[in-house]
């Protein structure tokens, strides 16, 4: 299809498209979740099986949902009926993006609530809230924080604001400035607080658990653990490299645009754990709790620190700004949809998205108060929504677009747009798809859903 295909536009160089592709799977699971799961699961164990499932199911995975973007220059609704109306796909497909685009705004529901966290928790840093706290009095702070609906929802509100203001820009000019920025700065900031950390903490216990490589520790459970963050981290199943993708120019390799995406998550991964554990060792923290390292033990962490305030304030500003690159990735499905298909504006058809999260997003809020009832499965609304889209719904979106391109889409196709120096290239990119990415993530998939 020509350049001019694409109705948004196409980014004007190669690293605007890489700097969206990463930010979009950038996101919070880096900061906190990486850490934590490295530290759950044996350190160097867990790393080196890591990086492998991110590079022979992660990244196959990744390139197919950018070249699927690319091959009708539209947005991922109208990409699959185009396709399905030449009869190049059948119109089973056709209800495939709606599921991305679904899954998207449902995990941007409870998203945007924990990015409000990290707002107001930088607020509290830079009041000095965070100062003289224990055990006791950092779990206080946080649970009177969850038990006020009002500053929660008001902290929901300025970070949807924020994601309805970035993704309502044109592609070419606002948005391409946008994710130019971004990214770059998080990875500025990550770099700085993980210089600080290494000579304020314990380096060298960090630096040895983190590369310390014990076979004992290679179990099915860690490998599986490792393949389900591989595809979680990189939000492979959303819809944003398809969305993406179609902005993408035609002279632009998938294969180095992907492999720099993979590379650059990776990156921002291990910076959050060398920022995470030095501390907890220097100060006996244990780096397994979790969600609760974040907003109740780091700064017990950052107040023992020299300028421990102002390292507060740059660490919540840190996960804020994370959220907000994903976030963006999660609305352009379907604001590119609404603009392309009823010509609605871009920052009219985010508004109206936005509201639609934000009522919702509300819900979720007062699951964590007032409406803390166990609905189903012995879950409240925040826990099933989170386990739905993250067991159910996201997988079955990844593996059915990789299916999609692997063993539906004409191979030649697949060759013109992907861009390949060498065919011995796409021989393995198809290849690994097909048969080690496609059944390494239905494993994961239906492991998570027996429970093994």
């Amino acid at each position: 299809m020509p350049e001019s295909r694409c109705l948004q536009g196409i980014w004007s160089n190669p690293w605007i498209f890489i700097f969206a592709a990463a930010g979009s799977a950038i996101g919070l699971g880096n900061i906190w979740k990486f850490p934590y799961m490295l530290g759950a699961n044996g350190g160097g164990a867990f790393l080196l099986i890591y990086c492998l499932c991110l590079v022979v199911v992660g990244l196959p995975m990744l390139m197919a949902e950018a070249a699927l973007g690319r091959t009708v220059r539209s947005n991922p609704v109208d990409t699959v009926n185009d396709l399905a109306e030449r009869r190049v796909i059948s119109k089973f497909w056709v209800a495939l993006p709606y599921l991305s685009g679904i899954t998207g705004l449902l995990i941007l529901t409870y998203y945007s609530v924990i990015a409000g966290w990290a707002f107001a928790y930088s607020r509290r840093a830079v009041m000095g809230s965070l100062e003289n706290l224990d055990t006791e009095k950092s779990v206080a702070l946080f649970q009177a924080f969850l038990d006020a609906p009002v500053e929660m929802i008001f902290w929901l509100t300025v970070f949807l604001t924020l994601v309805v203001l970035v993704v309502g820009q044109s592609v070419t000019q606002g948005l391409s400035n946008v994710v130019k920025l971004l990214l770059p700065t998080l990875i500025t900031m990550m770099l700085a607080l993980a210089a600080y950390a290494l000579v304020m903490g314990n380096s060298s216990e960090a630096l040895s658990f983190m590369l310390r490589f014990d076979w004992e520790q290679v179990t099915f459970d860690v490998a599986l653990s490792a393949i389900g963050h591989a595809l979680f981290s990189l939000g492979v199943g959303l819809g944003a490299l398809f969305s993406y993708g179609a902005y993408m120019s035609k002279r632009m390799s998938i294969a180095k645009a992907g492999a720099i995406v993979v590379g650059l998550d990776l990156l921002v991964s291990i910076l959050a754990a060398l920022i995470i554990f030095p501390l907890t060792f220097e100060f006996g923290i244990d780096a397994q709790s979790g969600p609760s390292l974040t907003f109740v033990t780091l700064p017990i962490i950052f107040d023992l620190l020299p300028a421990g305030q102002v390292i507060g304030l740059v660490f919540f500003a840190l996960l804020a700004l994370a959220a907000l690159t994903s976030a963006i990735a999660m609305m352009e499905l379907f604001v590119s949809w609404l603009h392309e298909r009823f010509y609605i504006g871009r920052l009219k058809a985010a508004f109206r998205l936005g509201v639609g999260v934000w009522f919702c997003g509300i819900a979720i809020v007062l699951s964590f108060n007032h409406w803390d009832a166990k609905i189903l499965f012995g879950m409240n609304l925040f826990e099933l929504v989170d386990n739905v889209t993250s067991f159910i719904m996201l997988p079955i979106a990844a593996v059915a677009l990789s299916i999609l391109v692997a063993w539906v889409l004409p191979e030649p196709m697949l060759k013109n747009e992907m861009i390949v120096k060498t065919p011995s290239h796409f021989g393995w990119w198809y290849t690994t798809l097909k048969y080690v990415s496609i059944p390494a993530a239905i494993l994961i998939t239906v492991a998570g859903w027996i429970g093994v």
